[in-house]
C-alpha cells in the first residue's frame, strides 16, 4: 500500500522534497516485522515503477518484503521540478565532463557546468537522508537496520558517491548509468586508506546510451564502467559486485531492468530461503 505524500525541510536546502512510502504486503497484519528499506532517488519520476517491480518481484518470491521510500521534488512540479537533482545529488568537487572534448562539446550545447558549482549539496542531501529522514521515518514505520540506496542516472551517480562517501551509510546499491569524475577520486582516495568494502552493489548501464553525444560527453558509460573495473580489482573481499551491460537499450528503456535485476542481486542473500511459487 502507498501511504499519503508528505514533506521533508533537509538542512540547508531552502525548498522541501516530497517523501513518498510504499509498505509492503504483509505490514499491516505482521505487527513484529520489521523490513529492510529501498531508498528511491527521483521520487516524482522513479518511485511508481520501483514500487511496482519490488511488489510483483515480492509476488513472485525474487525478492524480500521491503519498504520503498521515494524522495525528491514535488510531483506537482512535474518536469520544472528536475532542476533540483543538480542541487541535490551533485556533491560539491562534482567532475560532469572531462577537461577537453566533454567540456568543449557541453559548452558548445550552452550547458556551462561552472555555474552550477556554487549550488551543489550533494554531501547535504546524503546527510539528509542518513542523518534526518532516516530517523525521522524509522520512528513512523517498522524499518529495519537495512537500507538499499538506489538511483539512475543523476541518481546513480549519487549513489556510487554515496557508497564511498559515507561506507556503512548503506549496506547495498542500485546504480543505473551514472557516476561522475569525483566518485572516480573518491575511489582511489578510499583504496589507499582501506582493504575492504562491504556493500552488494549492482551496476547497469545500456548501450544505446553509447550513440546519444550529451551522455558521451559526460563519459557515462565509459566513467561508469571505469568505477566498476576499478572495484573490482580491488579485490575487497565482502564486495559482492555485479555490473551488466543491456543491450538494444537506451537511457530510459534500461531503467526497469537496471531495477528488477539489481534487486535480485542485493537481495540475493535474503531470498535464498524464500519457496518460489508454483506458477
Amino acid at each position: 500500500s502507498w501511504e499519503e505524500p508528505a514533506s521533508a525541510r533537509a538542512e540547508g536546502f531552502d525548498y522541501d522534497h516530497e517523501v513518498l512510502v510504499a509498505l509492503p504486503p504483509s505490514y499491516h497484519v505482521s505487527p513484529d516485522q520489521r523490513y529492510p528499506v529501498l531508498w528511491s532517488m527521483d521520487g516524482a519520476m522513479a518511485f511508481a515503477v520501483t514500487a511496482g517491480v519490488v511488489n510483483l518481484y515480492t509476488v513472485g518470491k525474487r525478492i524480500p518484503e521491503i519498504i520503498v521510500v521515494g524522495v525528491g521534488h514535488p510531483s506537482e512540479q512535474g518536469m520544472l521540478g528536475f532542476a533540483h537533482r543538480t542541487f541535490d545529488f551533485f556533491p560539491p568537487g562534482s567532475v560532469w565532463s572531462d577537461p577537453g572534448l566533454g567540456s568543449e562539446y557541453m559548452k558548445e550545447m550552452g550547458f556551462d557546468f561552472e555555474m552550477t558549482r556554487p549550488f551543489m549539496q550533494g554531501d547535504l542531501f546524503l546527510d539528509f537522508l542518513v542523518d534526518q529522514l532516516r530517523p525521522s521515518l524509522g520512528g513512523k514505520y517498522r524499518m529495519a537496520d537495512d537500507h538499499t540506496l538506489w538511483g539512475h542516472s543523476a541518481g546513480g551517480g549519487f549513489a556510487s558517491y554515496a557508497l564511498l562517501a559515507r561506507p556503512g551509510a548503506f549496506g547495498r546499491f542500485i546504480i543505473g548509468s551514472g557516476t561522475n569524475g569525483l566518485t572516480i577520486d573518491l575511489e582511489a582516495e578510499y583504496a589507499e586508506n582501506h582493504d575492504d568494502l562491504d556493500a552488494r552493489v549492482f551496476i547497469g548501464m545500456a548501450d544505446g546510451e553509447l550513440n546519444h553525444a550529451p551522455l558521451n560527453a559526460q563519459r557515462l558509460v565509459s566513467r561508469t564502467t571505469l568505477l566498476a573495473e576499478n572495484l573490482r580489482l580491488r579485490g575487497y573481499p565482502s564486495l559482492d559486485l555485479h555490473t551488466r551491460l543491456y543491450t538494444d537499450r537506451d537511457h530510459f528503456t534500461v531503467m526497469p531492468l537496471v531495477i528488477g535485476d539489481g534487486l535480485q542481486h542485493v537481495y540475493a542473500d535474503l531470498i535464498a530461503g524464500l519457496e518460489k511459487p508454483n506458477w
